[in-house]
């Protein structure tokens, strides 16, 4: 894997969102703790639903979220570990086995396994950001995570590709490049929600992540440790906040901060007595106001992420992996919402509690506590960072001492985990 660490020892996780960038600088203590040094974050009008459509907007972001990190640490970086943009991700598991013939698993049996497996990743034209060992089995035994020293007749191995687009890709690395950034590692937005959120027995037992961001809702299912699965909508907040402007006729600004000031999926009885002030479409909010009873704001929300959650529970089922899943753990600035948790649990059936990151040490509070939510992706990119190589299975840290063609290969799996 390319080096992650500044020249200055500081990890720089940048989160490029829909709605702002965010940057955080820490500097790691052990080998699953850092200190946060820097914040930093920027409004980004250059993404949506994924997809840049300002490059220099998005430009503009990046390089201001990234200066404003940089000033609180007094630190400069160049490296920095990323989230992708692109609009869509492909999720796949990928199967090989090999036949033993009784004898003992040896690491030649491993190469051999791994190299068949790599033939059949790199035959189409995707850009591949993850290869995940999600499992090995030997005859009937499963999740075997080191085969090494066993017999059996049949070692298999599955694999979890994600791969988007290339030019998503090279989109990214554009933007880097215009902010003299280098990026170490891209790392999908889903994977880092859940490495900042799930607990330990989540990541076990069955879980998935639901990133309920401004654009999109990103979905990461995660198994035995791993992600087994990711998927992004494209649908979020952005869509509640654009109803409300149709619906009561006003701006998306206003229809924003009425949604965050007042907005709830919980339809109180007492809403329907409650008033709310909506400004007119063009005209002064100081002077041209209408009122309406908050439950007809709260309907509009309601549906909107009803629907969210329905398109949550299709895809799940479609792909497979609805029955894996114990229960759901929502983050990102749509899990804010009143009565949130409540309602996926109706519509998702499974249970679902809002999941809130995992805090690195933070002395000098940098992170202000109403904004942990916005630093999610950072966090998790920060905690990949840190786990990249500590959570590898031995056989795979024994290769990296190889210079073998075969140990080559491997490490061409080590470095798109």
């Amino acid at each position: 894997m390319p080096q992650i660490l500044n020249k200055n020892g500081l990890i720089a996780a940048l989160d490029i969102g829909t709605s702002k960038t965010s940057c955080l600088l820490a500097r790691p203590v052990s080998t699953d703790k850092a200190l946060v040094v820097g914040v930093g974050s920027y409004q980004n009008k250059g993404l949506k639903k994924g997809l840049i459509v300002d490059l220099p907007e998005t430009i503009d972001s990046v390089r201001n979220a990234v200066e404003n990190a940089e000033k609180t640490a007094g630190e400069r970086i160049e490296t920095v570990i990323s989230n992708v943009t692109a609009r869509q991700f492909s999720s796949e598991l990928i199967h090989s086995s090999l036949l033993l013939g009784g004898a003992e698993v040896t690491q030649s049996d491993i190469n051999r396994l791994t190299t068949k497996a790599r033939d059949k990743i790199e035959k189409n034209g995707d850009e591949i950001l993850h290869c995940i060992p999600t499992e090995y089995r030997l005859d009937d035994a499963y999740a075997i995570r080191d085969p090494r020293g066993l017999f059996g007749d049949r070692l298999s191995i599955s694999l979890h590709k994600v791969s988007t687009a290339p030019a998503a890709v090279r989109n990214m690395n554009s933007i880097l490049e215009q902010c003299h950034l280098r990026c170490a590692k891209k790392v999908v937005s889903p994977y880092a929600a859940g490495l900042a959120c799930l607990r330990e027995e989540e990541m076990q037992q069955g879980s998935a992540v639901i990133d309920l961001g401004a654009g999109t809702t990103d979905i990461g299912v995660f198994y035995e440790r791993q992600l087994v699965y990711v998927s992004r909508l494209p649908v979020g907040g952005n869509h509640i906040t654009e109803d409300l402007t149709v619906k009561f006729k006003t701006a998306f600004a206003d229809a924003e901060r009425l949604k965050t000031l007042s907005g709830s999926v919980y339809p109180s009885e007492r809403y329907s007595t409650e008033e709310i002030d909506i400004p007119l479409l063009g005209e002064d909010a100081r002077v041209s106001v209408y009122r309406v009873p908050r439950i007809e704001m709260v309907n509009v929300i309601i549906m909107r992420v009803r629907e969210i959650f329905e398109l949550i529970r299709r895809d799940l089922e479609e792909s497979g992996f609805y029955d894996l899943c114990l229960n759901f753990v929502l983050t990102g600035g749509g899990s804010q919402l009143q009565g949130i948790r409540e309602l996926a649990s109706s519509v998702l059936q499974k249970n679902a509690r809002i999941g809130q990151p995992v805090l690195p040490e933070d002395p000098e509070a940098l992170i202000q506590p109403g904004t942990y939510p916005s630093y999610t992706g950072c966090i998790g990119l920060l905690r990949y960072a840190l786990n990249a190589q500590i959570d590898a299975p031995a056989y795979q840290k024994d290769i990296q001492k190889d210079q073998s063609r075969i140990a080559r290969i491997f490490q061409w799996f080590l470095d798109n985990c």
